[in-house]
């Protein structure tokens, strides 16, 4: 179960279910004013490792990670999320270049290729003109696949694309390049946002991973801004 940390002004640090638009969470309220916020903090620690809680959606600029950790939590990560909307962030990428995809190059670079990496790229294929694969590990095999299953010409590693999808960290050549990993994708300048939600949640990548991990949120209700 996902937990989520709220701070309100009487929050013990106790935990409950409850549901975060439809996604089932355990819900600890603390406050963190005063002699008690330290020990507030850490009940509601307590209370979501108990309650099963492996990873903890919580309040923006939260800066107590340490604390939690010791609890044996750690964050809601929006990497397989942001992945999941790599072919549609390369399109608009382009678009925002004045570039039309059927005559761009898009690069594909990372230290191997994973799911994330090859998914991309078949989705891509009917839609650019070229793709550059720069990963050593798997990259030739997947440029032959892709010759040979969508007839696309794969360009080799040190060619240079319009723009660039990093799955790793790598070396960068292009200008505009979107780091697709971590705990804070770099979009160049791109946002996803979920407009159907509250205002002050709608951008907020923890969250909208924890939605679409647990079917809340469908392509849909993506919207790159």
């Amino acid at each position: 179960m996902i937990g989520q940390l709220v701070f309100t002004p009487k929050g013990w640090g106790t935990a409950a279910e409850s549901r975060l638009y439809g996604l089932a969470v355990l819900r600890a309220e603390a406050g963190l004013e005063g002699f008690w916020g330290e020990r507030r903090l850490r009940r509601a620690g307590r209370e979501l490792r108990r309650g099963g809680a492996l990873r903890v959606l919580v309040p923006r600029n939260f800066s107590r990670w340490p604390l939690l950790e010791r609890f044996g939590l750690r964050p809601v990560e929006p990497e397989c999320f942001v992945r999941a909307q790599s072919a549609s962030l390369a399109l608009e990428a382009l678009e925002r270049g004045g570039l039309a995809p059927d005559r761009a190059t898009v690069a594909l670079r990372g230290v191997r290729v994973d799911h994330d990496l090859a998914r991309t790229a078949a989705q891509l294929c009917p839609r650019v003109r070229r793709l550059v694969v720069d990963a050593p590990r798997g990259g030739e095999e997947l440029a032959l696949w892709l010759r040979r299953e969508f007839g696309i010409p794969v360009m080799p590693p040190q060619e240079e694309g319009q723009i660039a999808l990093r799955f790793q960290d790598c070396p960068q050549r292009e200008e505009t390049t979107l780091d697709l990993y971590g705990t804070q994708p770099q979009l160049a300048g791109l946002t996803l946002a979920a407009p159907e939600l509250a205002e002050e949640d709608q951008e907020n990548l923890p969250l909208l991973a924890a939605l679409w991990e647990g079917g809340q949120l469908g392509p849909e209700d993506i919207k790159i801004t």
